[in-house]
């Protein structure tokens, strides 16, 4: 069978056909009373307002395509390998014989909404009014918008066409070519929609397919991880901040306008884009008022005022609807982010998409950071020594902050960590807490006090360096004036 992805695809053609064959094929008799199996849609026709106009269903077959038929050859087998046209036609008859046919209406209505809704996957619709034929015919629209269609020309080709209403309208006409220059200006960016030739005669062009939009997308997929809402927002930014670089501001940012294509997210439809670096603008040619939930609401009654920070706007709002659509919560990490980009005082929002790019960078840095020090205090709580645990102990030490963090872990185990470390470091890690336990302790009570007993008790018992003995004697000799328990493993250790 012939064809693109956008026509009857042979799989389906043959799974109709089947299905076909299954209701109309059974015992029949024929003139001289011999029996046998065969299709009985003759029977159909027969019973139908069809047969008015037609000899028999032969002639109604030879006469609607230029097929032949038999009643004892399966519709599969007799109406394989032909061209598409000719396929959608067979099937036109056979669907038109079931409508119009006084034979088990019920039954010949369900099996044309089962025959429709099949011949939907690959886009070919069903005509069927109330009264005369049905037709058959390929769904050419893929898409339709306000004043214009996107039409299916190939396979991940379609092409942008004004509707045969607006076909004389000057101001859209000139739209149409304003868009496609800032568009093919934008080429060489992966994430803006590809553009690739613009025809003068009808004012259209052709573009890339997308596979759906944002919105869609989101919709249809049930969660999403952190990296995945990441890469759509990342996308979206190169993506304006490329347009932003080659003076054009998109002006109509929304989750209409993002196409999934792959496993990337182009911005598409620049309709109302600007190119700042030329005199010329959509304001001298068409205006609208924009209405959607992503559009700047400084400019929601008249879109001229749109400018660069109505993108930033847009693009806050983006990210907000990517990391909660599919959330029981408002808050994310960009949360912050979003309120500068969508603040009702222009002079406060960013001045470039660049400035977003860079403060995304150093919220994912310092989350990076929190997931490491939180990774690496896990190995503190499991006694485990490495490279990462001696930088986060040397950096408390250095800011005074080692005891403040054993109390806030309750690392009575701490004593094992540091007889890991080599004998100088052992020295400094136990005078850094001999200076500071005292006030740390104050946190969360005297109890707090059988934390530092208990790694100075450790080291006494355990370490082979004298200093950090000595060290570990004085502390716990301090802890023992205030705590019978403190007490109890002095008395140990100096049997």
């Amino acid at each position: 069978m012939d064809g693109s992805r956008y026509m009857l695809s042979e799989q389906n053609y043959t799974k109709i056909l089947n299905h076909f064959d299954k209701h109309f094929w059974e015992r029949k008799t024929d003139e001289t009373n011999w029996s046998y199996y065969g299709l009985i849609l003759d029977w159909y026709f027969d019973q139908s307002v069809l047969s008015i106009d037609y000899i028999d269903i032969e002639d109604f077959f030879d006469c609607n395509g230029g097929f032949s038929y038999w009643d004892s050859t399966y519709l599969s087998e007799q109406y394989s390998n032909l061209p598409i046209k000719k396929c959608l036609q067979v099937l036109e008859n056979i669907l038109n014989i079931l409508k119009h046919t006084s034979v088990n209406k019920e039954q010949n209505l369900h099996m044309v909404k089962v025959v429709t809704k099949v011949l939907l996957r690959d886009n070919i619709k069903v005509i069927n009014p109330e009264n005369g034929y049905l037709t058959i015919k390929p769904n050419d629209i893929f898409d339709s918008g306000s004043y214009c269609n996107i039409i299916r020309v190939r396979e991940g080709v379609l092409r942008k066409v004004l509707k045969p209403n607006y076909l004389n309208d000057d101001k859209l006409k000139k739209r149409m070519k304003y868009e496609y220059e800032n568009m093919e200006k934008l080429r060489e960016c992966p994430y803006i929609l590809n553009v690739y030739e613009f025809n003068t005669e009808d004012d259209s062009y052709l573009m890339e397919q997308g596979e759906k939009n944002l919105f869609q997308h989101l919709k249809d997929e049930i969660e999403f991880s952190f990296e995945e809402k990441l890469k759509i927002i990342s996308d979206v930014l190169e993506g304006i901040a490329f347009a932003h670089k080659n003076s054009i501001i998109h002006r109509d940012l929304h989750l209409g306008n993002i196409l999934k294509i792959g496993n990337d997210f182009v911005i598409c439809d620049f309709g109302f884009s600007k190119d700042l670096s030329m005199e010329r603008s959509m304001k001298s040619s068409y205006t609208e008022k924009n209405n959607h939930l992503f559009v700047d609401p400084l400019a929601i009654s008249d879109f001229r005022k749109l400018d660069l920070k109505s993108d930033i706007y847009s693009i806050g709002k983006i990210i907000d609807y990517v990391f909660t659509s599919k959330e029981s919560t408002s808050d994310h990490i960009f949360k912050t982010i979003v309120e500068i980009c969508t603040s009702r005082n222009k002079s406060l929002r960013y001045d470039s998409v660049e400035h977003i790019i860079n403060e995304i960078g150093a919220v994912l840095e310092n989350q990076n950071q929190k997931e490491s020090k939180k990774f690496t205090i896990e190995k503190i709580l499991n006694n485990h020594y490495d490279t990462q645990v001696h930088e986060l102990i040397m950096i408390l030490i250095d800011s005074d902050k080692l005891s403040n963090f054993i109390v806030a872990h309750q690392l009575s185990s701490f004593g094992k960590i540091i007889e890991q470390f080599e004998s100088g470091y052992q020295i400094k890690i136990i005078q850094s807490i001999a200076y500071g336990y005292s006030e740390a302790t104050g946190y969360g009570g005297w109890s707090n006090y059988d934390i530092f007993a208990d790694i100075s008790y450790y080291l006494c018992k355990n370490s082979q360096n004298r200093e950090v003995v000595n060290i570990a004697t004085s502390v716990l000799e301090e802890c023992a004036g205030i705590r019978y328990s403190a007490k109890d493993l002095l008395e140990e250790i100096m049997k």
